[in-house]
């Protein structure tokens, strides 16, 4: 997730969990708070962000939801229509299957340009794998879609370039939405998020083995896979019909 420039004092908490805070740090807490609300759908795909509204629902204050608002249409999380206002960013079926093609080919990118002689790196992945582990056996699903996007930034971090950072780091922030999505349902049932979790901790570990060995090919071919699993897992939920609630459109047989 990228972390908004701003004072590094930490937050305190409202009752309602409402992060504040004083000066900059109240539009940083106001757009985590938001981003979060996107990312796990409590704020619903075209929803429309009244200033009203938000103060209401979660005593936000006007002026940093306003700051907050325009780092998160930077993000591509809030779309502005023209004369109505702010509105969450849908997640109809085209935009979704675009931005997991771009997913898959960013990823090919990233793992044929990163330094496999960054010496950290096997290193700063199993650390940060070892989190996902541990959060993903809490079935904390935001928490779990913000480790992995940050196994995977770090992998894009080793290009050294900045315009691959960003891209791949923008796409991985939007996908964390889809991704909540995919855990949510996986976890109706207790076998299929097991299953999936134990597929996306093999897929990860055989990606530090392979930086280990410092593969190029072998990571190139593992990292699209991987990314074609998220693909694979969200047309599985899609054809036991629970997308509805997300204005997903009817899959195509093409798609």
């Amino acid at each position: 997730m990228a972390k908004p420039s701003g004072k590094t004092s930490k937050p305190t908490k409202q009752g309602n969990g409402t992060p504040v805070g004083s000066g900059a740090s109240l539009t940083d807490a106001a757009t985590g708070f938001l981003r979060d609300r996107i990312l796990d759908l409590t704020l619903s795909p075209g929803e429309r962000l009244d200033e009203k509204m938000l103060f209401e629902r979660f005593s936000l204050s006007r002026t940093p939801v306003r700051e907050a608002l325009n780092r998160l249409i930077a993000e591509g999380l809030v779309e502005v229509k023209s004369n109505r206002g702010a509105f969450v960013a849908g997640m109809d079926l085209k935009h979704t299957m675009d931005l997991l093609t771009a997913y898959v080919m960013c990823e090919r990118m990233v793992a044929s340009s990163c330094n496999l002689e960054d010496e950290m790196l096997a290193t700063d992945l199993s650390e940060i794998q070892d989190r996902y582990e541990e959060t993903a056996a809490n079935r904390k699903l935001l928490n779990i879609t913000e480790t992995n996007s940050e196994f995977h930034r770090r992998i894009a971090q080793a290009t050294g370039n900045q315009f691959i950072m960003q891209f791949s780091a923008d796409l991985h922030n939007l996908a964390r939405r889809i991704s909540f999505f995919v855990y949510q349902k996986e976890q109706y049932s207790t076998g299929e998020i097991v299953l999936q979790i134990s597929r996306i901790n093999g897929q990860h570990r055989g990606i530090i083995d392979i930086i280990s060995n410092k593969d190029r090919a072998g990571l190139v071919v593992a990292m699209a896979e991987h990314a074609s699993v998220f693909r694979e897992r969200l047309f599985d939920v899609m054809s036991k019909g629970q997308g509805e609630d997300v204005d997903f459109l009817a899959l195509d047989a093409d798609a």
